[in-house]
């Protein structure tokens, strides 16, 4: 399924239905419109298998279980327990496993690699999920990390889990480096390109950001701005790289590069032909996140 250019898949039944659905709403009662659309953005929907190409990974990983409230959030760690640490988040509607291209590159080269299923999201408990949950989790890796004395080397997200890792990373992690992999810039990319699946009318965004902050974040709309990596960027001291792909159509096409631009200790690399999730099997993407991680690192 992975090898299919997303742009050239027969629309589902049901995705069909449902922008058909929204479009009309949108059109006639905006209102109910944006509120369906703000209980659709919240709603996880079903949690993805593991890959058969994956499974060899994710099974010999050694499992355990943090906290996040009343959710039971089950991680991953693989690599010598004394080697300098790598956090791993993955992206919407995925599971930790599928960065295990990755996860094999950084045991290679010598790192531990701790992982988690968000919330809502594999094998962990929930039904809804939000990008301060998945930074949440980094932060609790993190913790465990730096009380057995360890070192967090770096943070690495994919998709919704890029931004987590940009968001926890600003809000205090101490991690030396951190990479952003088909990420998007904030929470209003991340509504456009939702309003767009679904076939709400982008003038009903600002309604769709309003709603969703005010439902399903505690602090609304202050929380949301939190989400917004080019307003309030990452820690200026420690170097980023993004990875975007030109053929994501999962993405708004400039976010990367706002990106960039927002963080001046940040490298870019540009691909074409893997899409928004085959990225994360590339090997030479795999090779250049492992480059950033594993260069000479500035004490921050």
């Amino acid at each position: 399924m992975d090898q299919i250019d997303p742009r050239r898949r027969r629309p589902r039944p049901a995705r069909v239905a449902t922008r058909w659905a929204t479009r009309t709403l949108g059109a006639v009662a905006p209102g109910p419109a944006v509120d369906v659309a703000a209980r659709l953005m919240a709603h996880v929907g079903p949690r993805a298998p593991v890959r058969p190409k994956d499974r060899t990974v994710h099974e010999r990983a050694r499992q355990g279980v943090i906290r996040l409230g009343a959710e039971r959030v089950v991680t991953y760690q693989w690599g010598d327990d004394q080697a300098p640490a790598v956090l791993l988040a993955h992206g919407w509607q995925l599971r930790a496993s599928r960065m295990s291209a990755l996860v094999t590159e950084l045991e290679s080269a010598g790192l531990r690699v701790l992982a988690f299923d968000a919330v809502a999201h594999g094998s962990s408990s929930g039904r809804r999920a939000n990008v301060f949950l998945f930074a949440e989790a980094l932060r609790s890796l993190a913790d465990d990390v730096v009380a057995a004395g360890g070192e967090v080397a770096g943070v690495v997200g994919h998709s919704l889990g890029g931004l987590a890792a940009g968001i926890a990373v600003r809000d205090g992690l101490p991690a030396t480096r951190w990479v952003a992999i088909s990420s998007p810039a904030g929470l209003t990319s991340t509504a456009e390109v939702f309003a767009s699946t679904i076939g709400l009318p982008q003038r009903l965004v600002p309604g769709l950001v309003g709603a969703a902050a005010q439902r399903f974040l505690v602090g609304g709309a202050e929380t949301w701005q939190r989400g917004e990596l080019v307003q309030h960027p990452a820690h200026p001291d420690v170097p980023a790289l993004f990875v975007r792909d030109v053929d994501d159509v999962l993405g708004l096409p400039g976010d990367a590069r706002r990106l960039h631009a927002a963080h001046p200790r940040s490298d870019l690399l540009v691909t074409g032909g893997l899409g928004h999730n085959r990225v994360l099997d590339d090997p030479e993407v795999c090779a250049a996140v492992v480059a950033h991680l594993t260069a000479v690192r500035v004490p921050r």
